[in-house]
């Protein structure tokens, strides 16, 4: 699947995008962090697409710089109308995570870790996806930041562990180096693969077009 990652000023801007971007994807995320005013009701309600609400941090390369009470009741309030898919930051304090896990309703939560400024040891990745998939996450989302090719190969691999522990797995690398993982995610097994939704308009760093991404994957039989 592709996930779009849109990125708006306002409530207008993201619904023009959402129509647009609908027929290149199978889900689009809305990141609420970089909006200076939003409608949720209004968002989530024109949706032609599964909806993935995020509020990134910006430890987690987001813009969001509110109090994490305050994220998690913009998160609480997408699932009463009904998002598919919330994004729950593992280095999010318990006390507000379990909020998210406790009424998650019948969205769906991605529990996520990003790794800025590099990508750590395997060990220390499988570690990490076993503490993530234990707490009842239905996709956990570990993305790093390649600084050599094989880093992607270490970061894959938690696609295969996490699916032998019953759970779905994002995982792919940023930056110039980390292009082909975020291809690979999806033919590996992954839940799915982000893209941009226009070349310029790209929400991290060797993020592709949804457009690009969607021929690459045609072409690789996926």
């Amino acid at each position: 699947m592709i996930c779009i990652a849109l990125m708006a000023q306002d409530t207008e801007e993201a619904l023009k995008k959402m129509t647009v971007a609908s027929p290149n994807c199978d889900l689009m995320e809305v990141r609420l962090d970089v909006m200076k005013s939003f409608d949720l009701e209004k968002i989530i309600s024109s949706a032609q697409k599964p909806l993935l609400i995020t509020y990134r941090s910006k430890k987690e390369g987001g813009k969001g710089d509110i109090p994490d009470n305050a994220r998690v009741d913009y998160l609480l309030e997408a699932v009463r109308l009904g998002a598919d898919y919330i994004d729950v930051e593992y280095a999010m304090p318990l006390e507000h995570r379990d909020r998210l896990f406790e009424g998650r309703g019948k969205s769906r939560l991605v529990l996520s870790k990003h790794f800025m400024d590099g990508t750590p040891s395997e060990e220390t990745l499988s570690h990490l996806l076993k503490k993530m998939t234990a707490t009842g996450a239905h996709v956990v989302k570990i993305v790093t930041q390649a600084r050599t090719t094989l880093d992607n190969l270490s970061v894959l691999r938690l696609i295969p562990e996490s699916e032998a522990l019953g759970v779905k797995a994002v995982a792919f690398c940023m930056g110039p180096l980390g292009r082909i993982s975020r291809v690979a995610c999806p033919l590996l097994g992954g839940a799915f693969t982000f893209a941009a939704f226009r070349e310029g308009q790209e929400s991290a760093p060797g993020q592709i077009t949804a457009k690009e991404m969607k021929y690459m994957l045609e072409r690789l039989g996926s």
